[in-house]
């Protein structure tokens, strides 16, 4: 939901890159030549797919109309992008995918750091499309894994495309003080008027899709949790209105960064709510009645790849670990997958 700037070359070009040193040999029966002879096919693919994403009809694309004749989409997506693009002459291509932004943040979620290259249309159902920089995006392990090899022919469930579409520079995001609670925010997506209803519906489904809701409200207690102190002086030096405009400006500060950014929104919320202003973020909350009133933990999800074990540390309800290792899973070369509870 935030632009990510696509890499100023030619899906053609790219392909010739990383189709460059492909080998014929007597066992291929010249695979080479015929990857090579497929640059026109990737060129109209790649003009096929601008044209659906500009027009926002992406649903409409078939994996069928993005194959290389007489290759599968396994083959393809193997020796192009694995051997000829991560591993080969095309690599400084992915090297400016993954630095695509001028923050380290996910374009999709903005909340973790990016670590991945995401094909918006999966690569081995759409070959032609394998190195296309149009398809390419940098993205956080989170929301790579929990998008996966997913389409859709829904046009309300089409993620949007941080390489031609930005809800950034308008408000969609909001929060509010959950009642009774210490200053927890329940974030949603509050559609300007204006947007149509299809466009609207994409964004409510990206952002609950990807867990959003969960994944900033504990970005929000992380820091309410950090800043509590801080605002109990705040409230005892100028009272209730003074924290209120306190509260007020640091939100103001955050959104001139970013108008949707969670920090931002938390800040608005905690300014808009009588009883966090008259000190309610005090109430007693012990770790564990945080929990349990509100699902969040901090885990550990581990798995093995590339010989390596990786690990991520998160703060989520345990069904939202659950569906992070439920993700990991069901991606090629990824085994062992373990969910630790950090204590």
């Amino acid at each position: 939901m935030w632009p990510s700037d696509a890499v100023t070359l030619s899906a053609r070009v790219s392909w010739e890159i990383c189709t460059g040193v492909s080998r014929d040999t007597q066992k291929n029966a010249g695979l080479g030549t015929k990857l090579r002879a497929a640059a026109t096919i990737a060129e109209k693919a790649a003009e096929t797919y601008r044209n659906a994403a500009l027009s926002r009809t992406m649903h409409t694309l078939k994996s069928q109309d993005f194959q290389v004749a007489g290759i599968t989409g396994s083959t393809v997506s193997d020796i192009v992008y694995d051997s000829g693009m991560v591993s080969g002459a095309g690599r400084q291509i992915y090297d400016q995918v993954m630095d695509g932004r001028d923050e380290d943040l996910c374009p999709m979620c903005r909340h973790t750091e990016i670590s991945e290259l995401d094909h918006v249309l999966p690569k081995k159902a759409f070959p032609a499309l394998c190195v296309a920089p149009d398809n390419l995006v940098g993205t956080c392990d989170y929301c790579n894994s929990k998008k996966s090899n997913i389409t859709t022919e829904v046009a309300g469930r089409v993620l949007l495309h941080p390489n031609f579409e930005n809800v950034s520079t308008e408000r969609w995001l909001k929060a509010e003080v959950s009642a009774g609670s210490p200053g927890v925010l329940r974030y949603f997506v509050a559609a300007p008027p204006h947007w149509d209803a299809v466009f609207a519906d994409r964004v409510r489904h990206q952002f609950g899709f990807l867990n959003l809701a969960t994944r900033y409200s504990s970005k929000a207690n992380q820091t309410l949790g950090g800043m509590r102190q801080h605002f109990t002086k705040q409230l005892e030096k100028s009272h209730e209105a003074g924290l209120r405009i306190y509260l007020e400006d640091l939100a103001s500060s955050h959104r001139a960064d970013d108008l949707n950014g969670w920090a931002g929104v938390a800040y608005s919320a905690w300014a808009a709510d009588d009883d966090f202003c008259q000190g309610s973020f005090n109430a007693e909350s012990g770790p564990r009645a945080q929990v349990n009133d509100h699902g969040m933990e901090n885990f550990k999800i581990t798995w093995m790849q590339g010989g390596l074990r990786r690990e991520s540390v998160v703060r989520y309800s345990a069904k939202a670990a659950g569906d992070y290792a439920s993700y990991k899973r069901a991606e090629a070369g990824v085994s062992d997958v373990r969910i630790v509870r950090v204590r």
